[in-house]
């Protein structure tokens, strides 16, 4: 079915609809993580990519990680 759409659909779906399900999915995985064991690998790991990805978003967004929106 995926097939069928064009590229462009299928770009838009991905990035409209996929990656903020997986960030999300991510950062509440990485917020259960810490507070079960804040020093392991695991939580370390999933903190890490969640402030990746939250830095991937504010620069899509025309933000820096530094200045979050609604501050000057």
């Amino acid at each position: 079915m995926l097939a069928l759409l064009s590229t462009r659909l299928r770009t838009w779906l991905l990035l409209a609809i996929a990656l903020p399900a997986v960030r999300t999915l991510i950062h509440r995985l990485a917020r259960r993580a810490t507070a079960a064991d804040p020093y392991s690998r695991t939580s370390r790991t999933l903190a890490r990519a969640d402030t990746t990805l939250t830095r991937w978003r504010s620069r899509r967004r025309g933000q820096t990680a530094a200045s979050p929106r609604g501050s000057a």
